[in-house]
């Protein structure tokens, strides 16, 4: 007779911008995918004092001396420390590999196990990648990663040691997470049993664009194909491209632009240091930027689902619909993209003159993590066993 083991299931999203996290217990939690050295915090920390913000960390891996700051308040905690912001953006097996990457995955799942009832908690973890990655032709990401994740770790959270093994990881094609979240929902707030309807995306061929903080991720997908999808060559033109064009001009880091892009003040203006002594009026700039990153983003489109399928093969482009998601979508003028499709040479009148040719899908910032959760529980990982 078999001995039932007690699970407990983490999803994990970690972006160029965001790293979203979530657990039954914690709900969702959504950080900046971003570190702070100890050294550039402020001069007094009271970690977890009634008093200070219950949500930012002081944390570090086992058997090392340098610490960091970590959490979901560090946007605005740190935001005057943001110059020293650490980050994980890059491409391929060499993001995977790099210190940052690896620190805040772990220190991500550490923050959940900080709050679950279970000493020494046995987990299964699903995550996703971007299809070229899970695809990868040389065969070295998913054992990297595999390697980074399963077995027992220790991270010092708040200088108070959190040990966790991680049983089993399951990865997923980026795109699978938003699909399965789009087509499977909670029955209740307990998360005890999902309902499907596939309706969205069945017996449809469709292009689906993520927008990142680092990259444009895009795939052409049949119906609900969750394992083979074409896979475009990734676009390193994500929300950091708009970034650059007012970073260009101004003295200000990609983290303290996407904090004022996030958070326009009370008359939808675009200021940062508004409470300083030498505010900047950033929002002719912003309107400017965002425009001009709406055409880079329809250029491709234009590109990465029309001019390629024309010159492959097949007869023409066949999609019947766009579904765009991602956490860069916050950036996008709907209605101009939407114009310049219709008004582009390249994309075909017969794919404009549908009835809602391209959609936001819904919560698309955190769709992918909670998609990825949906996944693990219909599998039958961590609590949600048979």
């Amino acid at each position: 007779m078999g001995i039932n083991i007690k699970k407990t299931l983490i999803a994990l999203d970690l972006g160029n911008n965001q790293v979203k996290v979530k657990s039954k217990k914690t709900g969702l939690i959504v950080m900046p995918s971003a570190l702070l050295e100890n050294k550039y915090g402020p001069t007094l920390y009271l970690g977890g004092e009634p008093d200070n913000i219950p949500s930012l960390y002081r944390l570090r891996l086992d058997k090392e001396e340098k610490a960091y700051y970590f959490g979901e308040t560090l946007a605005s905690w740190g935001k005057s420390n943001v110059n020293h912001w650490e980050r994980s953006i890059g491409f391929k097996l060499k993001r995977y590999q790099g210190k940052t990457f690896q620190m805040i995955a772990l220190f991500a799942i550490a923050r959940v196990v900080k709050e679950l009832d279970t000493r020494n908690p046995i987990l299964d973890l699903v995550t996703g990648l971007p299809s070229k990655d899970f695809q990868d032709e040389t065969k070295e990401i998913l054992p990297a990663l595999r390697k980074l994740f399963k077995g027992r770790h220790t991270i010092y959270v708040d200088d108070v040691p959190i040990s966790f093994e991680i049983a089993d990881v399951k990865f997923y094609p980026q795109y699978v997470g938003t699909v399965v979240d789009n087509s499977y929902r909670w029955t209740d707030h307990r998360l005890t049993e999902l309902r499907e309807n596939f309706s969205k995306f069945m017996n449809i061929r469709y292009g689906i664009m993520d927008i990142g903080g680092g990259t444009i991720l895009s795939d052409i997908v049949d119906g609900l194909n969750f394992n083979l999808s074409t896979a475009k060559p990734d676009s390193k033109n994500g929300a950091h491209r708009l970034f650059n064009h007012i970073i260009k001009e101004y003295s200000v880091s990609p983290s303290q632009v996407d904090l004022m892009l996030r958070n326009p003040n009370e008359d939808g203006k675009y200021i940062i240091n508004q409470k300083g002594m030498a505010p900047i009026d950033l929002t002719a700039k912003v309107l400017e930027a965002k425009a001009l990153y709406t055409t880079k983003v329809a250029k491709e489109m234009e590109k990465t689902f029309f001019e390629e399928d024309l010159s492959a093969e097949s007869d023409g482009i066949n999609l019947d619909k766009i579904f765009l998601t991602g956490g860069g979508t916050y950036i996008i003028d709907f209605e101009q993209l939407k114009n310049e499709l219709q008004n582009s040479y390249v994309v075909p009148e017969q794919f404009t003159e549908q009835k809602n040719f391209i959609e936001i899908l819904k919560h698309p910032e955190t769709s992918n993590v909670e998609g990825y959760f949906k996944l693990g529980a219909v599998s039958h990982l961590g609590e949600f066993v048979n």
